[in-house]
Formats: structure tokens, sequence, C-alpha cells
């Protein structure tokens, strides 16, 4: 016989689960496992049912479906939404009091509490969404910044060695180092070398390289994320404590800086400082920024330094943060001694321009280049020990005026095959 199909609603405001009362299911909890097969049967006449009585558990390993007639779609029948159909009948788990644990159709899958959950829809997974908002380029060894800049060997010792020995004291009292100059001062080459000397020696926390030629890292769009990446993987907890945080707020990358900052990293770091076999002495601790002013937007600038006082400052967090930059509004106002900047209490700052004269270092680079040069090139002048000549040095290192950029296009100039002569 036909099922009398009427729709009936029950549950508070807003609850559109409905029921389907049939002459069976209308016995509610009392029907039997028969009277269930025939509600089925009533709803899919031609519906095979691989179901044993016993529960209405499947009586193979397979996964077994039931149409529900005159939907658009295939449906679990479940304590859910209803389901549209061209009579205005729905499902519901009503006709199925005893079943557990199985899937009716599509992909509603019913629990042994009789819930509903949708198993196409996977779970959000944290690390992952982490993994597409970071930007891979600012990483101080991406092939996207191959051969970037770096000291020679034996050059820039004095302020290499001040910087290291500075990061190697971890209890040293001031946890921020800004280091200024001029463009083509060898800012970045100097930072990129501390990246290498501190990945070698794992102290490396995290690092990342602006440019401003790059829009996946010429803004803040993508520096908490990638911060907060290579922090995770120096500890499988902290990687976990990321992962969870992003699931319970995947928004978080939309929030502003200081919030990404607080969330992402603040408070998980403090949760893994928390447990009792930690140890805070044999994590990475180094934080490496380079090129704050290619971050583009001044006011984007000093958002940044202030979150990086507010929140690993202020916090007290066991990092060693090293920032180059050059001197723009942002952060020369930060470290004014004159107005008191709120930076200037707090940091570490080291002038390239003032303290330190890469005069020396810059000959030394362009003879050792320029030498090198020579015993590749076929010109026979070329290869004479003869050049350069001590004037043709000193006129280079002139004209640099202390500028390592200058010296570096310098060669890449004369490296090239049309110049050197192969």
């Amino acid at each position: 016989m036909a099922a009398n199909l009427k729709p009936e609603k029950t549950g508070g405001p807003g609850f559109k689960r409905q029921r389907l009362l049939s002459p069976s299911s209308r016995a509610r909890d009392g029907q039997d496992d028969e009277a269930i097969a025939q509600d089925l049967q009533a709803l899919a006449p031609d519906a095979s049912l691989p179901y044993s009585l016993e529960g209405l558990t499947p009586s193979s390993a397979e996964e077994s479906h039931v149409p529900v007639v005159g939907t658009k779609r295939r449906y679990t029948g479940a304590t859910a939404e209803n389901v549209a159909s061209s009579t205005g009948a729905s499902a519901s788990t009503s006709m199925f009091s005893r079943a557990r644990n199985f899937h009716v159709g599509g992909n509603i899958q019913i629990d042994s509490s009789q819930h509903v959950h949708n198993t196409q829809d996977k779970s959000i997974d944290g690390w992952k969404m982490l993994l597409e908002n970071i930007a891979p380029n600012a990483f101080y060894n991406s092939g996207a910044r191959y051969d970037p800049p770096k000291c020679d060997e034996d050059t820039r010792v004095e302020v290499i060695s001040e910087i290291m020995d500075w990061i190697g004291d971890r209890e040293g009292p001031t946890r921020l180092l800004c280091m200024t100059g001029a463009a083509g001062a060898g800012k970045s080459a100097l930072q990129q070398t501390i990246a290498e000397r501190c990945a070698s020696s794992g102290i490396l926390g995290c690092a990342v390289f602006f440019s401003s030629q790059d829009p996946t890292r010429n803004n803040l769009s993508h520096f908490i994320p990638t911060i907060a990446f290579q922090l995770g993987k120096h500890d499988p907890r902290l990687r976990d404590y990321i992962k969870e945080a992003v699931e319970e707020d995947p928004p978080i990358f939309t929030r502003t800086v200081r919030a990404q900052m607080d969330t992402l990293v603040v408070r998980l770091f403090k949760q893994l400082q928390a447990n009792v076999d930690f140890d805070v002495g044999s994590f990475p601790h180094a934080m490496l920024i380079d090129g704050l002013d290619e971050c583009v937007g001044e006011e984007r600038q000093a958002e940044l330094l202030a979150t990086i006082k507010h929140c690993l400052l202020d916090n007290d967090l066991p990092f060693r943060i090293f920032i180059a930059s050059r001197p723009e509004w942002a952060i020369r106002s930060a470290l004014n001694p004159e107005t008191r900047g709120y930076l200037y209490p707090l940091a570490y700052h080291i002038q390239l321009s003032d303290k330190y004269d890469a005069t020396k270092d810059i000959r030394l680079y362009l003879w050792r280049r320029l030498q090198d040069i020579g015993s590749r090139s076929y010109d026979p002048r070329a290869r004479s020990k003869s050049w350069p000549t001590v004037e043709d040095i000193e006129k280079l290192v002139l004209a640099a005026s202390g500028q390592f950029v200058f010296a570096a296009t310098i060669f890449k100039c004369l490296r090239t095959p049309k110049f050197s002569g192969r």
C-alpha cells in the first residue's frame, strides 16, 4: 500500500525538520523492523534494500544507499534539513529510530546517536590553509632569490662578528637590533650572510626578505603566516597549535597584522612554553627581517614595527629580532633619540654609514672579482698579472663612495662575455 505522506513540522523556531507520517511510521518508536522495511520500500519501491533487519545494519561491507523518491538528490534520511521535492514530501529519522552508523544515500551519514554528518565535507586543514597564505619567495633560501647578494669571505668581518655575537647572547637585555644604511650599503648582503650562518648553526627561527618588485613579498598580507610557518617547523607541538588555531578561526588571515601575530605566534608560543618538557634554550631564536623599507606604504612599515614592539618585545618572547632597512620615516622616527622614539630605548641600532667604513672591504671585493674575471678571459691583457692596476682599483673604490652596490654592479657588468672577452 502506498504511504500516506503528510508533512508535520516539529522543533522550535527556525527548526525545519519534518517527519514523514506513514501508516507504519505513526507507530513511532514502537514500530518493529518489518514496519521500518515497509516504510523504506514505500519511499523507494524499486530500490533493493541490502540491510539486515537487525538495527538496519548493512549486510555487506560496501556502502549502501536508499534514494528518496521525488527529491532532486539522494538523501540519507536523518535529523537534518528538509529535502525539497516536487511533492513537498521530506525525510527524517523518525522512520529510522533503530538505525545506527549507516548511509542511506549521497554523502550523508547517520552516526550512533542518529546525528547527521555530511561525509562529503572534509574538515578544515589548518596547516594547509596556512601554507596557502605564506610567501615562499621571502625565504632566505628561496629559488626566487637565486644567487642573492652576500658578503665575500674576509669582508664586513667586524659588523658580521658584532651581529652574530648579539644574536648569540640569548640573555642580553636588548632583543631588537635595527641596522640602517643607504641604498647599496650592503644591508641585504649582510642579512643574507647572517641568515646562512644562523641556519648552519641551528639558531635561525625565521627569516623574511621583503622586495618591492615581488607582489608576494612587498606587503604584509603574507608576513605573519610566513613567520608562523617557519616557527612551526621547529616543534611539532607548535605546528599542531597553529593548525588548530587556523581551524578555529579560518578568516584569521584577513585580520590586522597585530591580531595575526597575537593569535598565530604569541599565544601559541606561550602555550608551547607551558609544556614542562619544553627547553626554550634549544628553540631556534633568530628572527630576521630584511628590507623593511621595501614593504609598500610607510604606514604599513610603521604598523609592523609597532606589532613587533607590542607583541614580541612587550610579551618578553625569547627571540632576537634583527631588522635591516633604509632609514625611511617609519624606522627613523621609531629610533629617533631626540624625540625618544618608542623603539629607541628598546633597540640596538647599527648605522652602517656612520660606524662601518666599507672602503677597505670594497677594495678587497674588487681585487678578487676582477682577478677572477681576468683568469677566465681569453684576452691576454686581462690574463696579465698587471691587470687590474692599482690605479684602476682605486678609481673604482673612490667612485663607489662606500656603496657596495656600485662595486657589485661593476663586477656583474664586467663578467658578461661581451666585456670579459669569453
